[in-house]
């Protein structure tokens, strides 16, 4: 037989197993076999032979009075139709610390409960929800709960001992703080980087030297005082007198120039013998008791009882610093630019006289020329307007000494606002470390994060903790749930507050209520597969445990007293309408269309076109064993 013939004998037995009632014509059977055709004609050909068995079946179905004896049939029904999603999971807490965990490539599930206990490592992917974890680093000196135990949130479960570590940082903190509180204190009163502070006879001097620059450089702005002029006018006509007489003066004038000279060298002689004298007795008495006044005086108005006011109080002061400055003027050495003044003044008169007395002569007359044009000049220098750089000079004077008075007004003032704000956050900074390190001692004491049962002990005393490491496991054995995993198709119709059924295989397939708390919204993939993990609670933990494997069924939709026929008893046309095909009383059959509702895996809502009791013919091999 050839190779054509093999292919269309093989698509005939299908078609006649398929539809047991078609028979074809022996004429065409024989045509079909007798054709040889090319191998892609054989494909088109069995397509069009199964296409020819459809039909010849449909029509005899049709046209056929009467359903054969034995075919399969149901009946429709009302009631409800449940449909579900689920898997296979995995009972954990409920309560857990997060929502779910997330299943890793190595395991493909839930989280397992006691992977803590059995394994000791400190892991992300490892560590149970249940662990117990130190908050410090140390020894475990000894457990305060046994394997088993009930405990409440905040419960002791543990003591450490840290070798004093906590105690050690608490003294030195509280070190700290006493340092910086010092520091600040001592910033706000004196910096002692700023120095010593300055002594009264040091602000004092450096007053007075504030006061001469400035007098110095108004005298310049302001013009000469009255004297100043008079005797660089008297100096002026003593150099011409002088000139005059060099130049042949009657005898009366040369006699009244030497006595003129004499007087000049006695009042010249007297006022260098006035700087050098040391203060008279009466004087430096006089100034003691104007300072002895000044401070009674003040010290009267600093009395609660007198009433005084602030002006009252600065004008006391500033009579008391006046009094001051005057005994200090008559204490201190005479100032060497006036001793050199006046002994050159002195020289001066002396040379005018012996120079009278000698006679004139042309060193005479040359040096009285140069004394009338050095008194013009300075004359002319005094009623002329100052040079800039006499005023530069003096005004650069004044700053340098109000500069050394401030320097010295700083020396031992409170630091800076930067620097108090500075130690004022070192305070801060050190009260804070106090705070942690009295916060670590209590620390020592591992406490049970919530309530629940002591599952298992990690350590043993004696050995040494940290805080990545766990010591205990604390499970809520009263509040269970289920971890499972929905493929991405389930996972779609799923949300939280959606009944559920648990079944336990280890108790005999006992099934309990449970709701859905939580959905992923990402999935992860493991082989290929995308799977999201879901959170079931279990309303009645009665005999459950954690860790025990469960099968789990999330009601996500539900029908309540609908018209339902089996899945199979539906079939669709080309256009994907669905129909059922119906028999009657006497057995006849014909094709209706229907509308479909909610449909599971067995049963398919009917919204129209049937009615409950009618009787829908099912193919052979999805009959059921019995009819009702």
């Amino acid at each position: 037989m050839s190779s054509a013939s093999r292919v269309i004998s093989r698509v005939i037995s299908r078609v006649k197993s398929m539809f047991g009632a078609v028979s074809l014509p022996p004429d065409l059977l024989t045509t079909l076999r007798s054709v040889r055709v090319s191998r892609r004609s054989l494909v088109w050909l069995a397509f069009a032979a199964v296409g020819i068995g459809i039909s010849l079946s449909v029509w005899q179905l049709q046209s056929a009075p009467a359903a054969p004896e034995s075919a399969a049939s149901a009946t429709a029904t009302r009631g409800d139709i449940v449909l579900t999603v689920g898997g296979v999971g995995r009972i954990v807490q409920a309560g857990s610390a997060a929502e779910i965990a997330l299943p890793t490539a190595a395991g493909g599930g839930a989280t397992t409960q006691g992977s803590a206990a059995s394994g000791g490592a400190s892991s992300t992917a490892g560590t149970s929800a249940t662990a117990v974890f130190p908050a410090t680093s140390g020894r475990l000196v000894r457990f305060l709960v046994a394997p088993g135990q009930h405990v409440a949130k905040g419960q002791p479960l543990a003591q450490l001992d840290d070798h004093q570590s906590a105690a050690t940082a608490f003294a030195q903190a509280q070190n700290d703080v006493a340092m910086a509180l010092l520091e600040l204190r001592q910033k706000r009163t004196s910096d002692p980087l700023k120095g010593l502070p300055a002594k009264p006879a040091e602000l004092a001097a450096a007053r007075r030297a504030v006061t001469a620059a400035r007098l110095r450089l108004a005298r310049l702005l302001h013009g000469p005082r009255h004297a100043d002029v008079s005797a660089a006018r008297l100096d002026v006509k003593r150099a011409e007198a002088d000139l005059e007489t060099l130049f042949g003066g009657t005898t009366e004038a040369h006699a009244e120039a030497i006595l003129l000279a004499k007087h000049s060298v006695q009042l010249a002689q007297e006022r260098l013998d006035r700087i050098l004298a040391p203060p008279s007795a009466s004087d430096l008495a006089l100034a003691q008791a104007d300072v002895k006044r000044a401070e009674s005086d003040l010290a009267v108005l600093f009395k609660p009882s007198a009433g005084t006011v602030p002006e009252e109080i600065a004008a006391a002061r500033a009579a008391l610093d006046a009094a001051r400055a005057k005994l200090a003027k008559l204490l201190e050495p005479p100032n060497s630019a006036d001793v050199t003044a006046a002994r050159v003044e002195l020289e001066r008169a002396q040379a005018e006289l012996r120079r009278l007395e000698a006679g004139p002569g042309p060193a005479a007359l040359a040096a009285a020329r140069q004394a009338v044009d050095s008194a013009r000049a300075r004359l002319a220098q005094l009623l002329g307007p100052p040079l800039r750089s006499d005023v530069a000079a003096a005004r650069l004077d004044v700053l340098r000494a109000e500069a050394d008075l401030a320097v010295l007004r700083a020396r031992g003032a409170p630091a800076s606002s930067i620097d108090v704000a500075f130690a004022r956050l070192k305070v801060v900074g050190t009260q804070l470390r106090l705070d942690s390190a009295r916060a670590a001692k209590p620390l020592l004491t591992v406490s049970a994060p919530s309530a629940g049962t002591v599952t298992a002990l990690l350590t043993v005393p004696g050995a040494p903790v940290d805080p990545l490491t766990p010591i205990a496991t604390v499970a809520d054995l009263d509040h269970l749930a289920v971890n499972v995993d929905l493929s991405e198709f389930d996972v779609a119709r799923v949300k939280p507050g959606l009944r559920a059924v648990v079944s336990v295989d280890a108790l005999g397939g006992k099934s309990f209520p449970g709701k859905v708390l939580f959905a992923a919204l990402t999935g992860t993939s493991t082989g290929g597969v995308v799977t999201f993990p879901v959170k079931v609670s279990i309303a009645q933990a009665n005999g459950l445990r954690s860790g025990m494997n469960v099968s789990v069924r999330i009601i996500v939709a539900r029908r309540h007293d609908v018209v339902q026929v089996p899945l199979e008893a539906v079939s669709r046309d080309e256009e994907d309408q669905a129909s059922v095909t119906v028999a009657n009383a006497a057995g006849e059959t014909s094709a209706r269309t229907v509308t479909l509702g909610l449909a599971n895996n067995e049963q398919v809502e009917i919204v129209k076109g049937l009615r409950a009791g009618e009787r829908v013919v099912l193919p052979e091999s999805q009959a059921p064993a019995e009819e009702p």
